[in-house]
C-alpha cells in the first residue's frame, strides 16, 4: 500500500500556551501549527497529520489586579466553553526570591498543584503568583500571573484550548497503576482527562470541597477496579480478596506468581512485570505466565528525577546521571523481550512508588480495532464500550504507551497488535502511518524493525519528506514498534506503541543476542544473590534453575 503525497498547509493561530515568561499578554505571540494530510489510495484520508504546540511564547492574565484580597478563577473548554476540572499549579513569585508553590485551600490536591474544580477562589497574602494549568496531554498547557493586594476582588475565566480530542479518535486513556489515596480519583482522573485507572487498594474518598454528594463528575467514562495486587515488582489484575491476600503475604516475587498462577479463582489474572529491571526478570519471563510490562512507570516522575535504578540490575550509563538513561534503559529491556519472541504488551502507569507524580502522567491509550467502512482490510480505532473490553484490548496489544507525545499508529492499515502472516519467499510490504501530535519539542521520529531502526527523522525533516515513511519489506518473522522521543531534558518523555507481529510459516522471530541478554541478567541474579542474600539462595535455587533450562531450551528449540 502506497501513500500518496497530498498537499501541506501551514497556518498561524493565536493561543495562550505557558513559556514561563511574565509578559503583559500584548506581547503574546502567534503559535505555529502545522497539519500535513496525505491521501491513501485516494480512499482514506489523514495518513499522517502532525500538530506542534510548543512555540509560543505567551502569558495569559498578566497582572490581573483584583480589589478586597481574593480572585475568583473559573475554568472553561475553549471549544464548548463548558467549565472544565483542571490540575493547577500555583506559585508566589516574590523578587529575588525562587517560587514557592502555594497550597490553596478547600481543594483536592493532585500530588503536585491541586485540582481546581471548575472554580476556585484563591485567597492569598499580598504578593505577585503565576499559575500554570495542565489538563493531561491533549490539552495545552496555559499559565499566567496576577498580583493581590488587601483591598483586591475580582473574577477571571480562562479558557484552555485543547489540541486533540483522543476519545473522539477511537484512542481512551488509562492509567495502569494508581497508588491509593484519600484524595477523590474520579475528581483528579477528570483533572486529567484520564478515563481508566487501577488502583492498588480502596481508600475511602475525603468529601470534595464545594461540590454536592449528588453532583456527578463530568468525565465520562470514569471506569476504576481496585483487584489488583503489587508484589516485588509484580502486578496482578483480576485477583479476589482472598487471592490478593494470598500474593501480599508471599515472602518474594517468584512465591507471588506461583499463588497466582496455582490459584483456584475462575478467572487466571493477568500478570504484569510493573519493575521491568528487577533481578528476577529472566525467571518471571521463563515462567511463561506475564502478560505485560510497564514501559512508563515509577522512574518517570514529575516530582523527583530518577538517575539510577535502586532495587534491580542497572547498567553502565547510569553513571552518567543522565536523567533520560533510565527509561531508556526500560524501552531497551523491552525490546529485548519482543526480539526473544516473547508475546508481552507494554502497560504504562504511576507505579507503586509514584508518590506527588499526578494519576494520569503515564498512561496507556487503547483502541477497539474495527474493520473501516469503507475497506475491511484496515482498522479503524473505536472506543472500548466497556472497562472490561478496555482491559481485554491492553493484553491484545492495541495500545500505546506515553508520558507526552500523542501517537495514533498504523501498519499497513492495521492497528498495533495485529499479526502479519506470510510463507516462505513471499515479501510482505508494510506501510507505517501515523497522526502525532505533540507538545514538547520533538527530537526523533523511528520506526524499529526487529530491533533495528528502519526510519530515523527529526520531526521537521519528516515533515519536508511529505510525513512518508519508506514501507518494511518483510522477508522473515519478526516485529515492529513506532516510537516518538521528545527534547523534554526531566527525563525519559516518549510514546512506543505496542508491537504488531510479523510470522512466517507460524513462527515467531527469536534473537540468539536476546536470549544471550537474559541469560546474562539471569547469571547476575545468582551472582547478587550469592553476595547479597546468601540466606535466599536455597529458596531461589529452584526457581533460578527452572529458568535456565527454559533459556536454554528457548536456544536450541525455538531459534
Amino acid at each position: 500500500m502506497e501513500v500518496g503525497l497530498g498537499e501541506a498547509r501551514l497556518y498561524t493561530a493565536m493561543e495562550t500556551i505557558l513559556a514561563g515568561q511574565t509578559e503583559p499578554i500584548d506581547k503574546m505571540q502567534s503559535l505555529r501549527q502545522y497539519e500535513l494530510f496525505h491521501p491513501i489510495g485516494g480512499t482514506h484520508s489523514a495518513a499522517f497529520r502532525v500538530l506542534l504546540g510548543f512555540f509560543t511564547v505567551s502569558v495569559l492574565a498578566a497582572n490581573v489586579w483584583a480589589v478586597g484580597g481574593s480572585l475568583t478563577l473559573h475554568l472553561e473548554d475553549e471549544s464548548t466553553q463548558e467549565p472544565v476540572i483542571s490540575r493547577v499549579e500555583f506559585f508566589r513569585t516574590d523578587p529575588g526570591k525562587k517560587d514557592r508553590p502555594m497550597p490553596i485551600r478547600q481543594t483536592v490536591s493532585a500530588g503536585i498543584g491541586v485540582v481546581v474544580d471548575r472554580s476556585v477562589v484563591l485567597e492569598l497574602p499580598d504578593s505577585s503568583y503565576r499559575f500554570q494549568i495542565v489538563r493531561g496531554p491533549e490539552y495545552r498547557l496555559v499559565g499566567g500571573n496576577f498580583t493581590l493586594e488587601k483591598t483586591s476582588l475580582d473574577e477571571k475565566t480562562v479558557k484552555l484550548p485543547r489540541m486533540v480530542d483522543m476519545r473522539n479518535e477511537g484512542w481512551l486513556s488509562g492509567d495502569c497503576c494508581v497508588v491509593p489515596s484519600s484524595q477523590s480519583l474520579p475528581l483528579r482522573m477528570a483533572s486529567e482527562d484520564l478515563h481508566v485507572a487501577a488502583v492498588l487498594d480502596d481508600v475511602p474518598s475525603k468529601p470534595i470541597p464545594h461540590r454536592d454528594a449528588d453532583d456527578m463528575i463530568d468525565n465520562d467514562p470514569s471506569w476504576i477496579r481496585s483487584d489488583v495486587a503489587v508484589n516485588q515488582g509484580l502486578m496482578f489484575y483480576h485477583v479476589d480478596d482472598t487471592l490478593k491476600q494470598s500474593i501480599e503475604a508471599c515472602g518474594s516475587s517468584s512465591e507471588a506468581l506461583v499463588a497466582a498462577t496455582t490459584s483456584d479463582t475462575d478467572n487466571s489474572p493477568k500478570i504484569a512485570i510493573e519493575n521491568p529491571f528487577a533481578w528476577e526478570l529472566p525467571i518471571w519471563l521463563a515462567s511463561q505466565r506475564v502478560d505485560g510490562v510497564f514501559l512508563f512507570g515509577d522512574w518517570l516522575r514529575l516530582d523527583k528525577t530518577i538517575y539510577q535504578v535502586s532495587d534491580g540490575r542497572g547498567e553502565e550509563a547510569f553513571r552518567l546521571r543522565d536523567p533520560t538513561q533510565v527509561g531508556r534503559y526500560a524501552e531497551r529491556v523491552y525490546r529485548q523481550m519482543l526480539d526473544a519472541g516473547i508475546d508481552i504488551v507494554p502497560l504504562a502507569g504511576g507505579g507503586d512508588e509514584s508518590a506527588a507524580t499526578p494519576v494520569g502522567y503515564n498512561r496507556l491509550y487503547v483502541a477497539d480495532a474495527k474493520p473501516a467502512s469503507y475497506d475491511s482490510e484496515l482498522d479503524q480505532p473505536h472506543v472500548p464500550g466497556t472497562a472490561d473490553r478496555w482491559w481485554e484490548q491492553v493484553w491484545n496489544g492495541c495500545s500505546v504507551a506515553t508520558n507526552g507525545p500523542l501517537l495514533r499508529p498504523l501498519l499497513a492499515g492495521r492497528l498495533c497488535g495485529h499479526v502479519f502472516e506470510g510463507r516462505t519467499g513471499e515479501v510482505l510490504r508494510l506501510q507505517p502511518e501515523l497522526n502525532l501530535t505533540v507538545r514538547d519539542p520533538v527530537d526523533y521520529l523511528e520506526v524499529i524493525h526487529n530491533d533495528r531502526v528502519h526510519y530515523s527523522a527529526r520531526l521537521d525533516e519528516f515533515a519536508k519528506a511529505g510525513g512518508k515513511i519508506p514501507p518494511i519489506d518483510a522477508k522473515e518473522s519478526g516485529w515492529v514498534i513506532i516510537r516518538v522521543m521528545t527534547q523534554y531534558e526531566g527525563h525519559y518523555r516518549a510514546a512506543v506503541t505496542a508491537p504488531w507481529w510479523i510470522e512466517f510459516d507460524g513462527q515467531r522471530r527469536v534473537s540468539n543476542t536476546a536470549l544471550e541478554f537474559f541469560r546474562e541478567w539471569l547469571s547476575d541474579y545468582e551472582q547478587h544473590l550469592m553476595s547479597t542474600r546468601p540466606d535466599d539462595v536455597a529458596k531461589e535455587a529452584p526457581f533460578v534453575r527452572a529458568a535456565r533450562r527454559y533459556w536454554q531450551r528457548k536456544a536450541t528449540t525455538d531459534n
